[in-house]
């Protein structure tokens, strides 16, 4: 018996909820740490891991920038100890190996995140460099965690992927291209991400990021576009296609926003508003958009038989055993 087989049709609703508080927990760190770049509070802790010789601060020291360093580390601490929780939510309850490497995984990049966050404090002369793998952990940690999900909802794990389709003996089948533009398009964004992040760190200028977003814009609306030409009438492709291509308009709005902005604030002393929350919204819609895009993609490896499989092959030892015991 395979270990598709094994899995209980029962939806692991426990682990599918703690994995969605992991995940937003995440995103409100990755805010946490725009406002920390935004206001330029990255160096007003010197130490680390403990802030000013301590592991509790007092109230007359969470003043001014303090304010969103400190508590940008107090949340990190927090998505640590939920995602070990995670982690071994997964360990205890969960038959799929490979779904336990992930969320150990999962532990791994956070744990890393830590490091390479402690290390940017450390050593401040190098912060423009560090910020970038800093970033990149930090997205592809939260697209992981957004995958735990995905994988533990019902739709996932009960194949409502194939649904009323595999019952009429087919499955969508289409050549491996959408697939590959899904996946495209994942690291299009991630690489556009970070791109992002060392324009903030001043590790570069503007135009690496906006060459990133036309290039971040093609691919996805060529992917959408796709999606609804092939499979326009079927919401589980559809619905986070049309999301990411919402995101991606607000997106837009957002970056030419923050970037007006700051350009308009340049000689004030101290960053000011509206730049801030424009640069924070930016890069938790950019997260978004790359979480929605994942969604995306794991869906179509789901649901989209290459050309030249089977409905059968695709569907999997489960479904085929379901066939052999109608025909019985």
């Amino acid at each position: 018996m395979t270990e598709r087989e094994n899995i209980s049709e029962r939806p692991h609703r426990g682990q599918f909820w703690v994995a969605s508080c992991v995940a937003f927990l995440t995103l409100v760190l990755l805010g946490a740490g725009g406002l920390v770049t935004s206001n330029e509070a990255g160096d007003s802790v010197p130490d680390w891991p403990m802030s000013f010789g301590r592991w509790v601060i007092g109230s007359n020291q969470f003043v001014a920038n303090v304010r969103y360093e400190y508590s940008h580390r107090v949340i990190a601490g927090a998505v640590g100890i939920a995602t070990f929780i995670l982690a071994l939510r997964v360990s205890l309850g969960e038959k799929r190996r490979w779904m336990k490497r992930l969320a150990w995984i999962a532990f791994a990049l956070v744990v890393a995140q830590a490091i390479i966050g402690g290390v940017r404090v450390l050593f401040p002369e190098y912060k423009a460099a560090i910020a970038i793998p800093h970033a990149l952990v930090a997205q592809s940690f939260f697209a992981l965690l957004v995958s735990l999900a995905l994988f533990s909802s019902r739709g996932w794990q009960a194949g409502k992927t194939y649904k009323t389709e595999a019952a009429k003996g087919r499955l969508f089948s289409s050549s491996s291209s959408l697939r590959f533009l899904t996946s495209a398009t994942i690291a299009a964004v991630l690489v556009q991400l970070v791109l992002g992040a060392g324009f903030r760190h001043r590790a570069f200028g503007i135009i690496p990021h906006i060459a990133g977003a036309v290039a971040v814009t093609v691919l996805l609306v060529w992917t959408v576009s796709a999606v609804l030409r092939r499979y326009g009438s079927d919401a589980f492709l559809c619905r986070p296609a049309l999301v990411a291509l919402g995101l991606l308009i607000t997106q837009v709005g957002l970056g030419v926003g923050a970037y007006m902005a700051r350009l308009s604030s340049a000689d004030d002393p101290l960053p000011m508003e509206p730049m801030i929350t424009l640069t924070v919204a930016h890069l938790v819609v950019g997260a978004l958009m790359l979480a929605t895009i994942v969604v995306l993609t794991l869906r179509c490896y789901r649901a989209i038989a290459p050309r030249g499989e089977s409905a059968k092959e695709a569907a999997g030892p489960s479904m085929a055993s379901q066939a052999r015991g109608a025909a019985a």
